[in-house]
């Protein structure tokens, strides 16, 4: 941003500078270290990105269907999803396409019962509704965090458009050594492309909506939060951890922080430990309607963690999340 013929920054290249570097850093409240440099790499015909931390896998973003492994139905194909999730050591946190849940994948946002025409589809099992990639807006890297924009469209019968979605992913390096903590921030957009569009997770149930599948691991200890109604903040907040690299180690795992901006704000959480799933289940088991044009905006992050977080840990990290403006 030099200016031309000169050796030295406008007023107007200052000034930028100085406003756009706080709000980075205070995502997280992460110093500036050059040398932990995040890279996120797309491949365009897996339709797909990596994200790494000097050189070590953060976590995959499955733009495109991935494929099924060996015995498991090609009907369970699907995309849109963070099909892999690693530890602070490298250990992978999540499972994707688990034999008794094959439909069942990592880190993802979809639901059981969409209705329209007087018809139902279910994309949380993959049937008759898929998300199919758009565009990959942006996907790279920085000192600070590595960025994912893309725009998927959620397809009834895989034909028409239904739904015009963008999820925004910004995966942010570690912290401090002596905290071992990465976050990672999740922003889903949701728009109705058509009328008379309903959705909900299973129905009575609730379950389905942003999903978390833990890959299995001995030690598994589920932690679900919310505070009372009368309560000012209200904090909502989950931990998941396990032996993931062995009970010779310490536990690591995931926490996940609802944002209170979230429509209908505190979810219930859900757990289903024998299947090492859990969730904030927003809407619940009742359809509601998605209007045609209007967004809805779901946030959430991640804290990937070595050791234990206690109470007073996850409630502190809530707070920091939700102190900052919405982007």
């Amino acid at each position: 941003m030099m200016n031309s013929g000169s050796h030295g920054f406008t007023l107007i290249e200052l000034l930028v500078v100085v406003a756009i570097v706080p709000i980075l850093a205070a995502s997280c409240a992460l110093p500036r270290t050059p040398s932990l440099r995040m890279s996120a790499c797309y491949d365009d015909e897996r339709k797909c990105v990596d994200v790494t931390e000097s050189g070590r896998l953060v976590l995959r973003y499955s733009h495109g269907s991935t494929l099924p492994p060996a015995g498991i139905d090609a009907q369970y194909a699907r995309g849109d999803y963070i099909s892999h999730l690693y530890g602070l050591d490298g250990e992978l946190l999540t499972e994707d396409y688990p034999a008794d849940h094959p439909h069942h994948r990592a880190v993802n946002w979809s639901w059981a019962t969409l209705c329209w025409r007087g018809e139902t589809r279910d994309a949380f099992a993959v049937r008759g509704v898929w998300a199919r990639p758009v565009r990959m807006n942006r996907a790279h890297g920085g000192d600070i965090f590595a960025l994912i924009d893309a725009e998927s469209e959620w397809k009834w019968d895989d034909k028409d458009p239904v739904v015009r979605e963008r999820v925004i992913i910004r995966a942010f390096r570690t912290a401090r050594p002596s905290e071992q903590r990465r976050c990672v921030d999740i922003e889903i957009r949701l728009t109705a492309l058509v009328g008379d569009l309903e959705f909900c997770g299973r129905l009575e149930q609730g379950y389905s909506g942003f999903n978390l599948r833990m890959a299995p691991a001995k030690g598994q200890r589920i932690i679900l939060h919310n505070d009372p109604p009368d309560a000012e903040p209200r904090r909502s907040w989950a931990d998941y951890s396990a032996f993931f690299r062995g009970e010779e180690n310490e536990r690591s795992g995931v926490a996940v922080l609802q944002h209170k901006s979230n429509p209908l704000y505190p979810s219930e959480w859900l757990q289903y430990p024998n299947l090492n799933f859990f969730q904030p289940a927003y809407p619940g088991g009742k359809p509601i309607a998605m209007p045609k044009g209007e967004t809805i905006v779901l946030r959430h992050r991640l804290w990937i963690h070595s050791g234990e977080l206690s109470e007073e840990d996850l409630s502190d990290l809530w707070t920091t999340y939700n102190q900052n403006a919405v982007p």
